[in-house]
């Protein structure tokens, strides 16, 4: 029936993302939370899922995904924020139970990325560097501000994060620059700069370049730097909680229950 709710499986249901959809998908009856998963060395395993928030859904926190039941008489999905080796693991397990992901980890190698690409043949995956609504809006007007500008502009990303993000510069930055790199016409691998620590010539042309903060607890600043002479234009998007990133997520999760068929989908596809 389509007033079912959602059957959600949460991979890494103890991390900052994880405990953002949770604590949505308490009390909203779109969703049903069937199983939390996590590394073998969190110290959360065993406990309640939302335990953190003085709740009991019922749902223990576990390293065995054999310990889930996939059976499921609604749609069902899983939704990821973890690590890359982690994911690759889930995406076996997705396969074989054909069961759709929504994957928001980020810092995938080329061969990984290689390897979520092939399983989308089989099932329907979702993946997107940011699940921020409000983002993936960003990354439209990128695309269509771009057309505007001349060689004449140097384009430089800014990027901050909190202390413990690993990947820099951020999936949703990278993001940024090959949209730029595609709308211009230019090859991310040779426009890209990602350091200039002891370079002795100018900036290059057609030059993209990033530059990451790391600390505190930043949530996420993104800011794109059209720079001319005696002007500077910017688009800017700050993140201030991870509220706006587990909506998206949720908003993925809708769109992802609803297809049949296998396939790779972006944001662009849920706001489109």
């Amino acid at each position: 029936m389509e007033n079912n709710p959602i059957d959600l499986i949460l991979s890494g249901a103890s991390g900052r993302m994880g405990r953002e959809i949770l604590k949505l998908v308490m009390g909203n009856d779109k969703f049903r939370l069937i199983g939390a998963l996590e590394n073998e060395n969190c110290v959360e395993i065993g406990q309640d899922a939302v335990k953190f928030i003085g709740q009991n859904s019922g749902i223990t926190i576990t390293d065995n995904a054999d310990s889930i039941s996939f059976k499921s008489q609604n749609n069902l999905v899983l939704i990821d924020f973890s690590n890359p080796k982690n994911t690759i693991n889930m995406l076996d397990i997705c396969v074989s139970k054909s069961i759709g992901m929504v994957i928001g980890t980020t810092g995938f190698s080329e061969k990984e990325l290689l390897l979520l690409k092939q399983a989308s043949k089989t099932i329907p995956i979702l993946c997107a560097p940011n699940m921020s609504l409000g983002v993936n809006k960003v990354f439209a007007i990128l695309k269509e501000v771009v057309k505007h500008f001349d060689n004449n502009y140097d384009v430089e990303i800014f990027e901050a994060h909190h202390r413990d993000k690993l990947d820099a510069p951020s999936g949703t930055a990278l993001k940024m620059g090959s949209i730029i790199a595609d709308t211009l016409g230019l090859n991310p691998k040779d426009s890209f700069c990602f350091s200039r620590n002891g370079r002795k010539t100018n900036r290059g042309h057609g030059e993209i370049g990033f530059s990451v903060v790391r600390g505190g607890d930043i949530v996420g600043q993104h800011k794109v730097i059209f720079a001319g002479n005696g002007e500077q234009i910017e688009i800017t998007h700050n993140s201030n909680s991870r509220k706006g990133y587990a909506l998206g997520a949720l908003e993925a999760a809708i769109f992802l229950s609803k297809k049949n068929n296998p396939g790779f989908f972006g944001m662009d596809d849920v706001i489109s």
